[in-house]
């Protein structure tokens, strides 16, 4: 490996003379580029929408995941290749199908389509499974008081009649009875009133609530026997015998009130089961039913609701609403939350302009943040032809916008150090020194990041797998376009936008906008730099020296305990619940959802009837497998047939049918009551080929010996249409039995339900679907070759899930944290400091997975990326101190500490305010992905900048390398350089100064000693970098002369005070200055004066302070005899 090459060199000269000539014409290239792609992107794509948040948050190419894919690609038979019959039974099918469907839609719509009943009770009563799908809001007390009083109770009414029934949709949305008015809400105050004889829900007493109670205390044990129904009224009523309704008396069955109170309207704790007797009833939330149905026409009436709601002082408030309209709202709050991101870019954006005091260059740097985005987006939806764009790609946004400033914070800082060299020549010198020193440093930062995203692509779930494209894609996009336009700008700025002229009344005497756009920077940056400077320089490398023995004990203990929180207690859980949270969880549907629903028993019951037994599903016939594109969710491939299949040859008939038996058999089989006629398609066929021949139509299918498959198919036509009309049997495409393509039998289903209850918990799951499939395929040895491609399933969707993300999330980390290793070392190319530097990185990823695990934080797909994505952005500062470290010129530890911090640590804590403000500005979003990222910003830079500024310090103070002890250099080859021999730059630069967060190994290495080494790293400036550094520069002086210049410094650094002597064109911040005229270039010369020791710095230090702060002359002296610069 050579490094570096002729040709590199050459490549890089030729690309710095295009843009200092003509930076014009580089403008317009990457504008035109990026309209391009912004024009292409708007024409040829589809704006995305996020009707469906979980679209594409499943796995995808998983075992399991083929076999659910096959499987719903069955059910929904999407081109209607599979049927019932055979293709001459079509026309029979499609009309007992139809039938069937219009008779299936009129029991579904016959209550909710209808606008109007004509029941003229009081209530307007429905069957009890129908109270669900109306829109119901939950009441609770502010503070905690019980609402079963008649003051709550009517407080409860007037929210309702007056906030709720108010609103103008309202009358336009709701039931109506035969007379046109809207049907009463089933809520508490409506069923006391009645239950009391009162005409509305305003004129109950205390003694009505007390009498009430009264009755529902005698009357819940009905209910708890399951005696009480909801339709006991209407039973007695017609006159109808109803066994179960016999012995309850009239009271509790009025209204139909005992049992809707108990079921839906009370929380499970008002009469609980268990209770001996009820004293003193304590109700905290009570329900109530609009005469409303779930639809997205309620979005106009929950906003009303809703913004009530934050004004509302009352005693009673509403806890929670279910209008089933969550998904509907979730487009319009991602929109509306866009309005944070904006925040954070203008915070940013101030914090950007304070740093380069050039509001064109942070222009241009958000203008490189936004052609990012739309590169990434024209590459991801065009190049690429990934169609999908989930909703957490948004985010990127955010962690583009503080990368992209960090960026900005290195070329700036390398830009202006260079132009302030005494020798820095040309501009196109001072453009190609940049580029090469801040270049690399960029890139590595973009690197780790990009690598710890793409790795994500290792991930089966599609959302995670398209993020991470996006993100990746857009943080390389974000460096290509970085070192493409911000060069062209800094060098446009300089020549048009120069602050120095507008700024400084010797050239300006309007102040006008230029004025103050150059003032405001100048003077917020002076209200700060001393105290910053006091605490970069002196306070923060003596409380790191002093105390780091006891820095590395406790952050070690921290770190140590969050390996504990993760894997021992209490652990990093999968997945609880398939409910998935989108808004954050203040919001009153997810406040619903997640914290009042499993309060009432109506909703338990529900959870009950979707979630039982789990079933045994074996399929013959189709290969389980995905051809679909695993990027797009809308795409899910075809059915592959097995050819081989063939059920009715006589060996696959008898081996079914062994199958089903030994299935009965085994301990995790359950039976259940009644038909079973196509569960076990071919036992029952049986039993209908082997009746007695009766009529003469019953030949040849009757009396016949199994297996037989001459008559097979001919029967089949028979037996089959006869068991689509059986009463009480349902024989369609979701239930087991055969599938007929064209007029062969192309696959069988085979159906039980196991004794396995469903459950979300990943071990017991785990343990059903090891125990089915083990024996499954044990019994697929003895099968026939017809019958030996058969597989499993079951409702294991939230199984693969948790599965997916138990076993892929370590495997993405590992290879994000080989990348991050391989980076460290070939960046530091020492082993001891890869190894603290890996030691620090790991402490800051337990430490911030821990810390979200104490937060409650679930293992799901958000959890995920964001961990990957944590490693990543958790390695760049340790990077920054290392390489400082590795290069430092001093000798002992502690001054390399010192040298550490006094050089990164006040650019790193600007890097790190950036991308902390960037998360805190998302906090109060309110869907769910900002939020939680924002968390995310927060926690693993504060960590970061706690564990790489303190902690890896600490470890280097201590056991640090000495000198070249454990350092490896790159081998150095000149077969490709030319026999010309190749101008010398003299000037020498020092990684450490570099950048915000350093610059990298860019020069070949020579085995010569410390002292040449030393020398090839001389700084450009050895003047104390500010904390701020872009509002003062100084000339370049010798490490000689740091003691002496620390006390000759100036006190007022204010650039309105002119000094004598200072020459027309210079600049304190800058130093020397390149001004451009036509067919030349004039160099101006700087002049400075000596300034007294400030008094606040006059203060005696103690020996403590001394040992830390004191350098000598000798080891800070510079390596290069002649470098010292004249103080005038």
């Amino acid at each position: 490996m050579c490094f570096p090459s002729a040709r590199s060199k050459w490549r890089m000269a030729s690309y710095t003379r295009v843009v200092v000539h003509y930076p014009y014409m580089v403008f317009l290239v990457v504008f035109v580029v990026i309209a391009t792609c912004l024009v292409l992107s708007l024409t040829l794509v589809e704006f995305p929408t996020f009707g469906n948040p979980l679209d594409g948050f499943e796995p995808r190419g998983t075992k399991i995941g083929q076999r659910l894919n096959t499987f719903g690609n069955i059910y929904e038979n999407k081109g209607n290749k599979l049927s019932l019959l055979p293709s001459n039974f079509h026309s029979l099918l499609k009309d007992i199908d139809d039938s069937d469907a219009a008779t299936n839609e009129q029991n579904q719509t016959d209550i909710l389509s209808k606008r109007s009943t004509k029941n003229n009770d009081y209530f307007c009563e429905f069957s009890s499974q129908k109270y669900s799908q109306f829109a119901h809001i939950a009441f609770t007390a502010e503070d905690s008081s019980n609402l079963f009083t008649a003051e709550n109770i009517r407080q409860m009414c007037y929210i309702e009649e007056q906030i709720i029934r108010t609103h103008s949709s309202f009358k336009e949305l709701c039931l109506t009875k035969a007379s046109n008015d809207c049907c009463p809400s089933w809520s508490l105050g409506n069923y006391i009133s009645r239950l009391s004889h009162k005409s509305n829900c305003s004129q109950i007493t205390q003694e009505d609530v007390n009498k009430v109670y009264k009755t529902l205390d005698k009357c819940s044990a009905y209910y708890f026997n399951y005696t009480l129904e909801h339709d006991c009224e209407a039973m007695k009523r017609s006159g109808r015998v109803y066994s179960r309704c016999k012995g309850i008396p009239r009271k509790c069955i009025r209204f139909n009130g005992v049992f809707n109170i108990l079921h839906h309207i009370t929380d499970m704790n008002f009469i609980p089961e268990s209770a001996k007797q009820h004293t003193k009833p304590f109700l905290r939330y009570a329900i109530t039913f609009l005469p409303i149905s779930y639809s997205i026409d309620t979005v106009d009436l929950y906003n009303h609701i809703e913004s009530w709601v934050g004004s509302n002082n009352q005693n009673i408030k509403i806890a929670g609403i279910d209008f089933g309209i969550k998904y509907t709202l979730f487009s319009e709050y991602l929109l509306k939350d866009t309005i944070w991101i904006i925040g954070a870019i203008c915070i940013i954006f101030i914090l950007v302009w304070i740093y380069t005091a050039s509001i064109f260059v942070t222009f241009m740097t958000f203008v490189v943040i936004g052609s990012s985005l739309v590169m990434s987006y024209f590459l991801n939806q065009i190049i690429f032809e990934i169609k999908f764009f989930p909703y957490m790609n948004l985010v990127t946004a955010v962690m583009v916008i503080a990368i992209g400033a960090d960026d900005v914070f290195v070329y700036c800082k390398v830009w202006h150090l260079s132009k302030s060299e005494r020798n820095n020549g040309t501009m196109e010198k001072i453009v190609h020194d940049t580029l090469h020193h801040a270049t690399l440093s960029m890139f590595v930062t973009s690197l780790t990041t990009s690598a710890a995203l793409f790795s994500n692509g290792a991930s089966s779930i599609t959302a995670i797998k398209c993020f991470s494209i996006f993100a990746g894609t857009t943080i390389l996009c974000n460096f290509l376009i970085m070192i493409t336009l911000i060069p062209a700008t800094l060098i446009i700025n300089d020549k048009w936008c120069n602050c120095e002229s507008w700024y400084n009344p010797e050239f300006s005497s309007n102040k006008n906008v230029s004025y103050f756009l150059c003032k405001i920077p100048y003077k917020v940056y002076h209200s700060i730099s001393d105290w910053s400077r006091i605490f970069f320089e002196k306070l923060l490398p003596f409380i790191i020296v002093k105390f780091r023995y006891i820095w590395i004990f406790v952050l070690g203990a921290l770190g140590i305990g969050g390996v504990v929180v993760i894997f021992f207690y209490p652990k990093l859980k999968l997945p609880s619940s398939d409910k998935f949270q989108v808004f954050s969880s203040n919001h009153l549907i997810e406040k619903y959802e997640f914290q009042i629903r499993n309060n009432f028993r109506f909703e338990k019951s529900k959870d009950i009837e979707e979630f039982t037994l789990l079933p045994l599903t074996f399929v013959w016939g189709a290969f389980a497998t995905d051809k679909g594109d695993y990027l797009n969710p809308a795409s899910r491939g075809s059915l592959e047939f097995d050819k081989t299949f063939n059920a009715i040859t006589p060996s696959a008939q008898t081996w079914l049918l062994q199958f089903c038996n030994k299935l009965k058999q085994t301990d995790f089989y359950q039976e259940t009551p009644g038909y079973q006629l196509t569960n076990c398609f071919f036992d029952k066929f049986r039993d209908y080929l082997q009746k007695p021949c009766l009529f003469v139509d019953d030949f040849p299918c009757c009396n016949n010996t199994y297996p037989k498959s001459e008559e097979m198919l001919y029967c089949l036509y028979k037996y089959i249409p006869m068991l689509m009309n059986t009463p009480g049997v349902q024989y369609s495409q979701i239930t087991p039995g055969i599938r007929y393509k064209d007029n062969s039998i192309s696959l069988i289903i085979v159906e039980y339900m196991s004794n396995v209850q469903f459950s979300f918990s990943y071990s017991k799951t785990k343990d059903f679907y090891t125990k089915v499939n083990s024996w499954f395929t044990q019994e697929l040895q003895s099968a026939p070759p017809e019958m030996k491609n058969g597989w499993f399933v079951s409702n294991l969707a939230m199984f693969d899930l948790q599965k997916s993300l138990s076993e892929e999330t370590p495997v993405t980390m590992g290879i994000s944290l080989g990348v991050v290793a391989a980076v460290i070392f070939i960046t530091t190319l020492n082993v001891f400091i890869s190894i603290f530097a890996l030691i620090s990185v790991a402490c800051i990823m337990f430490l911030t997975i821990g810390t979200l695990v104490l937060l409650n934080w679930e293992l799901n797909i958000l959890e995920a990326v964001i961990l990957t994505v944590a490693l990543g952005m958790s390695v760049d500062y340790t990077l920054h101190y290392a390489v400082v470290y590795r290069l430092s010129p001093d000798i002992d530890r502690e001054n390399r500490i010192v040298s550490c911090v006094h050089s990164m640590g006040s650019v790193i804590t600007m890097a790190a305010i950036t991308t902390f403000l960037a998360g805190a500005l998302m906090m109060p979003a309110t869907v769910l992905v900002y939020k939680k990222f924002g968390i995310f910003l927060m926690l693993v830079i504060s960590v970061s900048w706690t564990y790489s500024t303190i902690f890896f310090l600490s470890l280097l103070c201590i056991f640090g390398p000495m000198g070249n002890f454990g350092q490896f250099n790159w081998p150095t080859c000149e077969v490709c350089v030319a026999a010309q021999e190749e101008h010398q730059d003299k000037t020498r630069y020092t990684i450490s100064e570099l950048s915000s967060t350093s610059t990298y190994p860019h020069t070949t290495s020579t085995a010569t000693t410390s002292t040449s080494e030393s020398r090839e790293l001389e700084s450009i400036s050895d003047d104390p970098i500010d904390p701020f550094p872009l509002p003062q520069r100084r000339r370049s002086r010798s490490r000689g002369q740091y003691h002496e210049y620390m006390k000759a410094r100036t006190r007022s650094d204010s650039p309105e005070e002119l000094r004598p002597g200072r020459t027309e064109g210079y600049h304190s911040r800058r130093g020397s200055r390149v001004r451009f005229s036509i067919g030349s270039i004039e160099k101006t010369s700087p002049s400075h004066e000596i300034d007294t020791e400030p008094k606040r710095y006059g203060k005696r230090r103690s020996v403590a302070e001394d040992s830390v702060f004191e350098v000598s002359e000798e080891s800070m002296s510079s390596p290069v005899e002649g470098s010292k610069s004249e103080v005038h």
